[in-house]
């Protein structure tokens, strides 16, 4: 009996059952563990998530940044990203810094969050660096990463690691993304490169209005309205932004007609301005003296609610008193709440225009009381007034005071001011000690203004040289040649002034046609000296030709009476 017992075998058969029943349970208990465990730090970080997004402090945000040590969650590319951004907002690019370099393994939103906040604090070398720590750790760039890494290439003017990050494009997958492609074509359109701009654009499989704004305004900016016009004419579709881009170029690039022509025909397109249009809209009035246009403008900007804030105040200034209505020009300064120097460098301006010198000196004496602080425009204003209403004492205070009051360098426009102030006052040696006191070479305006105040006067000798000086800076100057016949006729040496005109001639040099317009029932009417392109031509001609009769009778009924006297 005593080997009555469960037989050997029977052992193996009970034993692993239960080994195996107890490692289900264990794994079992393991994963309920892990799954609360990811549960938790899951509900922390979205918990975190949403302290971060009602974040406003930097006290809060180094509060919220223990919190991130202390429950182990700087792993976290997801709370680590919005950490990132918000420290960038808040200002602390330094706790950004520190935050991302802790990251055990930063993924691309991460980066591009970094790279993001780098370059809106113009640590461009910086986002350069982390871009290449990006591509280094193998973290691949996506369509956001790239329009931030190509802006701080522009700010750098690195060309060549721009067309390098072109390639990388091309090898990442974005060939036909928009928003890189936009991207490319502002990186070339900034650095000057229309040509390499124009390819990118022409190569888009697909265009939207941010890719047509940024060709058109590439086009504008340097100064190419003919292409600009033929993008602005393509373009499916036009955004207010559009139809600024080509105003203003037009504005700035002296073709204020066209640019009120297309102002007209967004007003058409049923286009609704902004205060930024309307301010161009001014600027283009007071270039064509277009005042009742000028008026259009501001009543609309009063019957609409807009705001005459310190442009648009600037501007009413500017285009009223250019326009020849002063009193509306002080009647705008005036309502103006909060005067910055923009506002009273445009009054003085128009008070110097306007031959109002005493008034121009009240306004500029104002500015100094109130600490508004003067700059080099404001000089040129306050000069133009002094010169304009013969204030030669006045003028030559203020010049002198530019560097010792005001820190300020007097620049080619103060001098030229100055010569012409001296100048109108027949002070010609005054005025030549001046141009040959100057710290640099004076320029065709400088001479041109003392040339000119030698015709005023009959100062032929010292005109003489003046012109052979600026004969010298531009030969081929038609003005050049027609100032000097002047300035002869004005000394009665007729023979030398027909003598000019004729060398004029014979080397095929002309004068500029002067250009003038007129302003008819809101309609602006352009003509230039010789041309018949006016639609009603024939009718102006044959008036002018009336009234020339008229004046030509007059004269003979003038002689008449005289002779009969």
């Amino acid at each position: 009996m005593a080997f009555m017992a469960l037989p050997h075998s029977s052992a193996p058969t009970i034993q692993p059952q239960r080994t195996k029943s107890r490692e289900n349970q264990a794994l079992s208990l393991l994963k309920s563990t892990e799954n609360r465990t990811f549960s938790l730090l899951r509900s922390i970080e979205n918990h975190t998530f949403s302290l971060l997004q009602s974040c406003t402090t930097l006290d809060q945000l180094y509060q919220l940044h223990a919190h991130i040590l202390k429950n182990g969650i700087h792993h976290s590319n997801f709370v680590i990203t919005k950490f990132l951004s918000l420290s960038f907002e808040l200002g602390c690019s330094e706790l950004a810094r520190q935050v991302f370099d802790d990251v055990p393994k930063s993924n691309t939103f991460c980066y591009n969050a970094m790279i993001k906040g780098l370059v809106q604090t113009n640590s461009h070398h910086e986002a350069i660096w982390v871009f290449m720590k990006m591509l280094n750790n193998g973290v691949p760039p996506n369509n956001y990463t790239f329009p931030f890494i190509l802006k701080a290439c522009f700010h750098l003017h690195a060309i060549e690691e721009g067309r390098a990050i072109h390639s990388l494009v091309f090898r990442s997958g974005f060939p036909s993304d928009v928003y890189v492609q936009t991207a490319l074509i502002d990186f070339y359109v900034s650095c000057g490169l229309m040509d390499n701009a124009c390819q990118v654009f022409d190569n888009m499989s697909q265009r939207d209005v941010v890719s047509w704004n940024i060709m058109l305004c590439g086009h504008v900016k340097h100064g190419d309205m003919f292409h600009a016009h033929k993008i602005f004419d393509e373009m499916p579709q036009r955004s207010l932004a559009s139809w600024t881009a080509i105003i203003g170029g037009y504005v700035q690039n002296g073709n204020s007609f066209e640019a009120l022509s297309l102002f007209q025909s967004m007003q058409l397109d049923g286009m609704i301005p902004d205060n930024m249009m309307l301010v161009t809209m001014l600027s283009a009035c007071a270039s064509l003296r277009s005042l009742e246009m000028g008026k259009w403008v501001h009543d609309y900007m009063d019957k609409n609610g807009f705001v005459i804030d310190v442009f648009a105040g600037t501007a009413l200034i500017d285009m009223y008193a250019k326009c020849g209505s002063i009193e509306d020009a002080r009647t705008v300064f005036n309502v103006i709440p909060e005067r910055s120097v923009s506002c009273y460098n445009a009054m003085i301006s128009g008070l110097a225009i306007h031959g109002l010198g005493n008034e121009a000196v009240r306004v500029f004496s104002e500015m100094e009381s109130k600490g508004i602080e003067v700059d080099d425009i404001t000089l040129i204003a306050i000069l133009s007034a002094c010169s304009h209403s013969g204030m030669v004492e006045e003028g030559c205070r203020h010049f002198n005071s530019m560097k010792e009051v005001h820190g300020i360098e007097p620049k080619m426009e103060h001098y030229g001011c100055m010569v012409d102030l001296l100048g109108r006052a027949g002070l010609f040696n005054e005025a030549v000690k001046l141009v040959k006191s100057m710290p640099f070479k004076a320029d065709s305006v400088v001479l041109g203004t003392l040339a000119s105040a030698c015709q005023l006067h009959g100062n032929v000798e010292l005109g003489e040289n003046v012109m052979m000086e600026l004969s010298d800076l531009d030969p081929l100057n038609g003005g050049v040649f027609v100032l000097k016949s002047n300035i002869y006729a004005a000394g009665g040496r007729w023979e030398e002034a027909a003598r000019v005109r004729k060398l004029m001639k014979q080397r095929g040099i002309q004068k500029k046609p002067g250009c003038s317009s007129i302003e008819v029932n809101n309609a602006l009417h352009e003509f230039t000296a010789g041309d018949d392109s006016h639609p009603r031509s024939e009718e102006i001609y044959a008036k002018l030709a009336e009234l020339y009769k008229q004046i030509k009778s007059l004269e003979e009924l003038q002689h008449f009476a005289l002779d009969g006297c």
